[in-house]
């Protein structure tokens, strides 16, 4: 859909690990407690939360419009739709519509003769309004588009169709979250031929602990009261776990890049939004703190997807006892055992291209190389990602 001939090479595979410490790391909506699997006790994390962190830094890095999927407007306080937001973008300012009629003055010039009068508005003097109207699926504005072109004798549906897969196009080459991770792109109103879903080259699983996690409720008090309560302060509750260390996996797939022109460079942007993306997203209820990422290149189409489950805790010992899993309250109470990881890349050796890896404080380069029973041959592979902290 863009930029087709530099999409991204080969398939990736992420394992991302992160920790938080008494902290509501992603509140049910009702009630916004922890989402703690009543079975296993362990705390999941949506994908969509993980995303949220992602889109923040880009956004602070690139700027709000390199993003799709954000509720804010100009102001902070203003909260836009979708349809919104698009409609915003595409004819809200005089460098958007200037965009927007270059797209479209490429596209037509390639299937009509601008020099017959009745098209040469398309290459000279497309108004927001035009534009609109070209892009509708109401039968009413296909018969204006009908008049304003004179010739009733042109197959509007598809110079239609061309238009909007430009615009969509464009879209994807706007957005980096769009590239990434694709949208259903429900929209309504006048761009309702603009919606419809596309999918995303980088999905990422729902993120889970590691270990069983304790949930704590704890008091907390107001200090300002109301003018009509005449009394400073009210009580209330705040969710949190205690500890928890958490892992995702992430599958950028080179197929689906194809059509929304991901490319290697915005991959590499992925890896470096999740993780100061997680680590910037700092508050009191999102006390993140990034601890290991590994990025697995492949040479053909080929992945694992169940590398989280080869992740293994081992709790250390204090007066004797192991510490109990419920009892971590830090990354010193247990030890990283990735046996069962190198084990499966061992085995599908010859289909990994390379192994990118970063870890803070959780994990060693040389351990992660030399004590889990990586083979030499992917040893050589294996490189340290050594900027991602920095601009």
């Amino acid at each position: 859909m863009n930029n087709a001939n530099n999409h991204l090479k080969n398939r990736h595979e992420t394992l991302f690990l992160w920790d938080v410490r008494k902290s509501n790391p992603n509140g049910d909506p009702n009630g916004n407690e922890p989402r703690i699997d009543r079975h296993t006790k362990r705390c999941d994390i949506t994908d969509v939360c993980i995303k949220r962190s992602i889109r923040n830094f880009i956004a602070t890095k690139n700027g709000l419009n390199n993003i799709l999927v954000t509720k804010l407007g100009d102001d902070a306080s203003e909260t836009v739709t979708l349809t919104d937001r698009i409609s915003n973008y595409l004819f809200g300012t005089a460098e958007q519509i200037k965009k927007i009629k270059d797209i479209v003055g490429q596209h037509v010039e390639g299937k009509l003769d601008k020099t017959q009068e009745p098209y040469k508005f398309f290459n000279e003097k497309p108004s927001p309004a035009t534009l609109k109207t070209i892009i509708s699926s109401k039968k009413e504005d296909k018969d204006k588009l009908k008049k304003i072109l004179i010739n009733k004798d042109i197959d509007i549906e598809t110079l239609q169709s061309g238009i909007v897969k430009d615009l969509r196009a464009y879209l994807c080459g706007a957005f980096s979250d769009l590239r990434m991770f694709g949208s259903v792109l429900a929209l309504e109103k006048e761009l309702n031929s603009l919606g419809g879903p596309i999918t995303g080259p980088i999905q990422i699983e729902i993120g889970t602990s590691l270990h069983r996690v304790v949930q704590s409720n704890k008091q907390i008090t107001s200090v300002m009261g109301s003018k009509e309560e005449k009394e400073a302060g009210i009580i209330g509750d705040t969710h949190c776990i205690e500890y928890g260390l958490f892992a995702t996996s992430a599958i950028a797939n080179e197929n689906a890049a194809r059509f929304t022109g991901l490319a290697d460079a915005d991959h590499e942007l992925f890896l470096k939004a999740l993780w100061r993306g997680t680590r910037d997203r700092h508050t009191r209820s999102k006390n993140q703190v990034p601890r290991l990422l590994i990025d697995i290149e492949y040479n053909k189409p080929f992945h694992f997807g169940d590398l989280v489950t080869a992740i293994t805790l081992k709790p250390v010992e204090r007066n004797g006892k192991p510490v109990d899993e419920e009892a971590y309250r830090s990354i010193d109470d247990f030890s990283l055992d990735l046996t069962k990881f190198c084990q499966k890349a061992n085995s599908k050796e010859a289909a990994i291209n390379s192994i990118k890896f970063v870890s803070n404080g959780l994990l060693e380069l040389e351990q992660f190389k030399n004590k889990n029973g990586l083979s030499n041959g992917l040893k050589n592979k294996v490189t340290e990602i050594t900027d991602i902290n920095f601009d």
